[in-house]
């Protein structure tokens, strides 16, 4: 069959497809909702223990029922993760419908990840997507970690592109540059800064924004350039063509 509907009469629904559908409803994000102790992390030594709380990844619902135990790597710095592994296999116990049927899930588990984070688009062909709670610095003994939980229908400061519209970043002194959007509960926030749009277009455009979030009307905003020596003000404008400028 080349076309079929999931939630239909007498329809067959996976983990798979509820799971795509309500990722979807969520906006494609992932994050903690405010359930239990929204996973707060506490360590003694070597060991980290996250409290209880519900988390969505991808459309996929992960609840820690009870405080649970992580044994951090010795002289590191990493990110303390959820993981969704698609490409474990979960194992069951009696029989389906039956009261000694339980399944045991390996498909999630918690990780100290060393290295770079794997998000794959679990909706999308992909298996692995780690979602980081907290960073972590550990020495031979002891370990501190840095939460910050990301929060549902939250994308996260991501980069703008700035590179179409001929602007570049400088860095003064060592000070932070940057261009970023972040899109929260379907709302858009902007922040720059060091962003010399010297050989922009126009000489004044600082990049442009997803055309998935592009605004019906053009949205004018005050703002200000910080020079040498003085603070000038300016309007900031964000046209439907999808520009900063």
């Amino acid at each position: 069959m080349a076309i079929t509907m999931y939630t239909s009469d007498r329809a067959f629904v996976t983990p798979r497809e509820f799971a795509s559908a309500q990722s979807a409803l969520g906006g494609d994000t992932s994050g903690v909702l405010k359930r239990g102790n929204q996973l707060k992390i506490t360590v003694n030594g070597l060991t980290a223990t996250v409290d209880t709380g519900q988390v969505i990844i991808l459309g996929r619902l992960v609840e820690v029922i009870s405080p649970t135990k992580i044994t951090l790597p010795a002289n590191l710095n990493g990110n303390l993760a959820i993981v969704v592994d698609l490409s474990k296999a979960n194992t069951v116990q009696g029989q389906a419908g039956q009261p000694n049927y339980y399944p045991t899930i390996n498909q999630v588990y918690l990780s100290a990840v060393t290295g770079d984070l794997v998000q794959e688009d679990l909706n999308n062909g992909g298996f692995i997507y780690e979602l980081p709670l907290a960073t972590f610095s550990t020495t031979v003994t002891s370990g501190t970690v840095t939460q910050s939980n990301p929060m549902l229908n939250d994308s996260g400061w991501l980069n703008l592109d700035i590179a179409s519209k001929g602007a570049k970043l400088w860095s003064d002194n060592g000070n932070p540059c940057y261009a970023q959007y972040r899109v929260r509960d379907n709302v858009v926030f902007l922040r720059w800064r060091g962003v010399d749009v010297g050989k922009a277009n126009n000489g004044n455009q600082i990049g442009r924004v997803p055309w998935s979030l592009r605004p019906d009307v053009e949205i004018a905003s005050a703002s200000s350039d910080i020079g040498a020596t003085s603070i000038y003000a300016r309007i900031l404008k964000i046209r439907t063509a999808l520009f900063l400028g």
